[in-house]
């Protein structure tokens, strides 16, 4: 498990746009070691650019991809905050965080992914 580190790398945090910049704030393993959780921010694109804080589930041997995340319709979109990660056993994945209230966030903030790759996707909304 690693945990309270800051890893940054360039990235296309949008399909469009190579050079983003994405910064790893956590990471953790699966209990047996074959997935890893990373919550990251991606920040880019200039003055009309974007940035986000969002969480990546693959399997250890993958790459992080900033663009597959389970959290939110638009994954190139603001609205999760406080994001933290934690393995309940090797099959689930709690990820606890707060987000952004009002209507333009609402359908935004209702796609939750269920389940990736056998994992079960456990969410807490914090107040």
């Amino acid at each position: 498990m690693v945990a309270g580190f800051s890893l940054t790398f360039q990235s296309g945090c949008d399909a469009n746009r190579v050079s983003d910049t994405v910064t790893v704030t956590s990471e953790t393993s699966s209990p047996n070691g074959e997935f890893v959780a990373t919550c990251f921010n991606c920040a880019g694109g200039g003055a009309g650019g974007s940035a986000y804080t969002n969480v990546n589930l693959r399997r250890t041997s993958d790459e992080l991809n900033p663009h597959d995340s389970p959290l939110g319709k638009h994954k190139t979109r603001s609205g999760f905050s406080n994001i933290k990660i934690r393995w309940i056993d090797d099959r689930n994945l709690e990820i606890s965080y707060r987000q952004t209230e009002g209507p333009e966030y609402e359908e935004h903030n209702a796609t939750r992914v269920p389940t990736k790759e056998g994992i079960t996707i456990h969410y807490v909304i914090l107040t």
